[in-house]
């Protein structure tokens, strides 16, 4: 990438937002949330653990991070030992260790962690480093409105299950448990009236919004684009080709399969983060309690901002309420310190229709 690339950062109240835009386009999104802090591992954390259970049938020990949720996974090889560089390890239970995150928690899977050192006690597992890209997230400050703006447009359309391709047609993305299927629509594209130059033209800007969009939802694991037929095997070799050059500036390690007969395209990425939408949807594919409450702090404070020394006033959805009144985060004095004291927060009446969704911000 040869062009300056430009960093979108915006730290709300209880999460901060981070878009790497490379030429315009959005390439990459990271999402930290106050309400992981001590509760979830993240990529590239390193800790002081203590090994919890060492499971010879999975092949793997389950290690304690002192953590609230969750514990993270240690592979180990078929000897039953871990590995440090060339060096192979026994471990048993309790023993304190150093481990690294390698990969973060998705799909129901714990978290997946990488042995650094033996010989700790392992009393009392902790966090004792992170990665310079989360200590940039923490030291966020708040961005101004148009970044805001630009950041929920761009994560609104990160959890939609379809994308437009450039110069037309339509991706849509569907992540399951098995593998993240993605199908290739012409929609409304116009083009010549050559068939095969069509779907390939097609085909080659699908591939390269394909990786785009795996990037910018952090998805992984086996791929499977279903490209639109294409007889010629001079096409179908382009295609293959495009895929590759599509992922070549990819963070993430991608081994790729090839075109079947039947226009599927397999390839597997590396899983490293968990998937956007697990961190801010629930698992019937709406957005979370969380991320409804925390977008209604954000209005809040949008408000707040618009109009100076006004009270501000919103009604959000019972669960939502109930979640800020739980003080899973320290909101309050985050926002106080942002637009001062003059909210007020309640639920919907009684027997009210309110979709979770719904945020109704407003001066008095």
């Amino acid at each position: 990438m040869s062009e300056p690339l430009e960093i979108w950062r915006d730290a709300s109240v209880g999460e901060v937002r981070e878009a790497l835009v490379h030429a315009g386009k959005p390439m990459a999104l990271r999402v930290a949330r106050a309400s992981d802090d001590g509760a979830r591992a993240r990529w590239g954390e390193l800790y002081v653990a203590r090994v919890r259970e060492v499971d010879k049938r999975r092949r793997g020990a389950f290690v304690d991070l002192g953590l609230r949720h969750g514990q993270g996974f240690l592979p180990l090889g078929g000897d039953g030992q871990a590995r440090i560089g060339r060096e192979r390890v026994a471990l048993s239970e309790g023993v304190g260790i150093v481990i690294a995150i390698v990969r973060e928690a998705a799909r129901g899977k714990s978290a997946v962690l990488e042995l650094r050192e033996t010989g700790h006690d392992g009393e009392t597992p902790h966090r004792i480093a992170r990665p310079e890209c989360d200590e940039e997230l923490a030291a966020a400050r708040p961005g101004d409105s148009a970044v805001r703006f630009k950041l929920d447009a761009l994560i609104e359309a990160a959890l939609s299950r379809s994308a437009p391709i450039e110069g037309g047609g339509l991706l849509t993305i569907e992540p399951t448990s098995a593998l993240v299927a993605i199908d290739v629509d012409a929609g409304g594209r116009a083009g010549s009236g050559d068939p095969e130059r069509f779907a390939l033209d097609l085909n080659i800007a699908a591939a390269a919004e394909a990786a785009r969009q795996l990037r910018l939802r952090n998805l992984g694991g086996l791929v499977a684009i279903d490209f639109v037929s294409m007889r010629s095997k001079s096409h179908q070799r382009q295609l293959e080709q495009a895929v590759k050059v599509a992922f070549e500036a990819d963070p993430w390690s991608v081994q790729f399969g090839g075109l079947s007969r039947f226009g599927v395209y397999e390839l597997a990425r590396a899983q490293l983060r968990t998937p956007l939408h697990e961190q801010l949807r629930d698992g019937d594919n709406r957005l979370s309690v969380e991320t409804v409450a925390l977008i209604a702090l954000r209005a809040i404070e949008r408000e707040g901002r618009a109009q100076p020394g006004r009270q501000i006033a919103c009604t959000i959805s019972p669960e939502a309420k109930a979640w800020l009144d739980a003080g899973e985060i320290d909101w309050r004095a985050d926002l106080s310190n942002r637009i001062g004291m003059r909210w007020i927060i309640d639920s919907a009446p009684a027997g009210a229709f309110w979709p979770r969704e719904k945020v109704d911000a407003r001066a008095l």
